[in-house]
């Protein structure tokens, strides 16, 4: 089952980077909100003008958010976990959570019993 899933996020995350966007041209005379001066993990969305604070621990978190800030994933409820949301995941929602990504243990023998199976 996790063996699934960690491919399933492999493919996602796959798809996504490779994906391109068809994006409007900025308005240069339109000015962008200012950004606090602390606590602001600075991140700009594609196809958006303005540069803007990633999302925070416990935020909502979707493909039309801003991303979350660094050391966070976005976690829908079916533990998905993402670095950035595509764009094509329109119904990937979730909130930015701390992911502590450990290995999986496959089998829980020693070395010499292994060998013994071969």
């Amino acid at each position: 089952m996790e063996n699934c899933c960690i491919l399933r996020l492999f493919i996602l995350v796959s798809l996504g980077s490779s994906m391109t966007l068809a994006c409007g041209k900025c308005d240069p005379d339109v000015p962008c909100p200012p950004l606090p001066s602390k606590n602001c993990d600075v991140v700009q969305r594609p196809c958006h003008c303005c540069r803007e604070c990633a999302r925070r621990l416990g935020d909502n978190c979707s493909w039309a958010t801003a991303r979350c800030a660094s050391g966070l994933m976005c976690v829908n409820d079916d533990g998905e976990a993402l670095v950035k949301v595509p764009r094509f995941l329109t119904y990937f929602k979730g909130t930015c959570q701390f992911v502590v990504i450990q290995p999986i243990v496959v089998e829980n023998t020693d070395v010499m019993e292994r060998r013994q199976r071969i």
